[in-house]
């Protein structure tokens, strides 16, 4: 009887304690885990595309400034006005490339630190409404990479709605709304000033000639 209890009782610090059952139940499972690991594959897919995409107009951007340089330089001002409006253009479309690109390392960024259930839901929500946003704005433009947004969003969007059914972790519409739009403002911030330490200003002023002093 006596060697029976110190069997069972040499064999229980081998099982699993409550308090660690109750831990390990907050963690991600493995497959949860595996679908966040896939998102973020395809998550940094898309921006290595979408920098790529932005290197293309950047090219464009120095040609066109250097052509409207010169027609300044040449007195044409019609021109030069002319290549000014086109310049502005493909900033806006840099502006937008840079901005995506950004709000994707900021999802992928928080994606990467998800350890408990709740923060599952707290990080994926967001990100699916940032994922919605910039795919509107990228659609007209880089139409693959928009639906393929699309398509990551709809899977974090099925991934929230699982793990709410499964642990019963609410999902707060109102926070995530406000996360989400917190992840494009400070990625329209740094776009704003990526780009304007990058990029020389337009201006379609012709320069003035210097007049040259004749010493006497």
């Amino acid at each position: 009887m006596v060697d029976g209890f110190v069997d069972r009782w040499n064999e229980k610090p081998h099982q699993p304690s409550f308090l660690s059952k109750i831990k390990d139940a907050g963690k991600p499972s493995e497959g949860l885990k595996k679908q966040i690991s896939a998102v973020l594959q395809r998550l940094e897919i898309q921006k290595q595309k979408l920098n790529n995409a932005q290197s293309r107009f950047e090219q464009r951007d120095a040609a066109l400034f250097k052509r409207t340089v010169k027609a300044l330089e040449d007195r044409d001002t019609m021109r030069a006005n002319v290549l000014a409006s086109e310049l502005a253009e493909i900033r806006k479309v840099e502006k937008m490339l840079l901005h995506a690109s950004l709000a994707l390392e900021s999802i992928s960024l928080r994606l990467s630190t998800v350890s408990e259930l709740g923060d599952v839901v707290t990080v994926l929500a967001p990100a699916a409404g940032v994922l919605n946003n910039i795919r509107s704005g990228l659609s007209g433009i880089f139409p693959e990479a928009g639906r393929e947004l699309e398509n990551i969003g709809t899977l974090l969007t099925d991934i929230v709605s699982t793990t709410h059914q499964d642990t019963g972790v609410p999902v707060n519409i109102g926070t995530a709304s406000l996360e989400a739009e917190k992840i494009l403002e400070e990625a329209e911030t740094a776009a704003e000033r990526k780009l304007k330490a990058q990029l020389p200003e337009i201006t379609t002023t012709a320069p003035t000639q210097e007049k040259t002093r004749v010493e006497t």
